[in-house]
């Protein structure tokens, strides 16, 4: 019983350290909504509730359960990849490029792969998992940290395969996790920045939130997480202002955090899936499928 004991111990130390990770963007977030929202911030935060506590669920489970499988998944990606010496540039190349040039191309790489990542978190296969990220309707910096295990793997997995066979360094690997990670937690932020014309370039709040949007017209945008320009070179940009209307998904996904969970191993999560199927190979009409069908 020893590696149980040891188990729990690591598991609840993991635990206080994810919420002791977010103490500090806690009180930023919580500076800033109060400068740009005054006396309504109120109101947000106890509408926001519910969500966030769910969020605050997930993340634990994700902590105690899923952060183990993670980290075996992602070290054996690297222990195959390091070990068969599959990189696309020598790890020595970068030696010769100087540390910004090189902490720049980490993040500007890593976020194309990032973009047709999540365009494949919104196809019908894997949409269900990516569904619990959308799912929720008061969408705050906290939504950030949102996240089915399925969805957690493909993350991990796909982030470190790229920066890998790139070879980059683990300074430049280290640097753009922690980005990706503070920036995340800002571009859910519950502000209406568009940032005007640098809007073009850098992906704002608003520009994030409307990839949350509940409307029609705003589905499958937005994928990028630092750069605009993937979305706009692909079809997918989408920012004619503040996002001011509804948030989240129509999928029936049940209560609670088992119902968040366990929604993806549910057969009516992959009832799109289904129908484009049967479609194809002539047994049905296809159906226009949407996010949250």
């Amino acid at each position: 019983m020893d590696w149980l004991t040891s188990l729990l111990i690591e598991s609840g130390t993991n635990l206080l350290k994810a919420f002791q990770y977010l103490m500090v963007p806690a009180v930023f977030f919580l500076c800033l909504a109060y400068i740009v929202k005054g006396r309504a911030l109120v109101a947000d935060m106890l509408r926001a509730i519910p969500e966030a506590v769910m969020t605050l669920k997930i993340m634990s489970f994700n902590v105690v359960f899923s952060a183990p499988f993670v980290a075996i998944y992602v070290t054996a990606i690297h222990g195959f990849l390091t070990g068969n010496d599959l990189f696309l540039i020598p790890t020595t190349f970068w030696d010769g490029v100087p540390m910004v040039l090189t902490l720049f191309a980490a993040v500007f790489v890593g976020d194309f792969f990032h973009y047709w990542r999540h365009r494949l978190d919104h196809t019908k296969v894997f949409w269900p998992a990516h569904a619990v990220h959308h799912s929720d309707t008061e969408v705050t910096w906290l939504t950030a940290s949102r996240w089915h295990p399925i969805n957690l793997l493909t993350m991990r997995g796909v982030g470190m395969v790229v920066m890998l066979l790139m070879g980059f360094p683990v300074y430049a690997i280290l640097f753009n996790a922690m980005l990706r990670g503070y920036y995340g937690h800002f571009i859910h932020a519950d502000v209406p920045w568009t940032y005007g014309k640098f809007g073009k370039i850098m992906v704002s709040p608003a520009m994030h939130r409307w990839h949350h949007s509940a409307e029609e017209k705003a589905f499958d945008k937005n994928f990028g997480e630092f750069f605009c320009i993937f979305d706009q070179a692909f079809g997918t940009y989408y920012l004619p202002g503040p996002c001011d209307g509804p948030l989240g998904v129509s999928d029936k996904m049940g209560e609670g955090l088992r119902g968040q969970i366990g929604y993806a191993f549910t057969p009516k999560a992959y009832k799109p899936l289904m129908n484009s199927l049967r479609a194809r190979f002539g047994k049905g009409e296809d159906q226009k499928v949407i996010p949250g069908e």
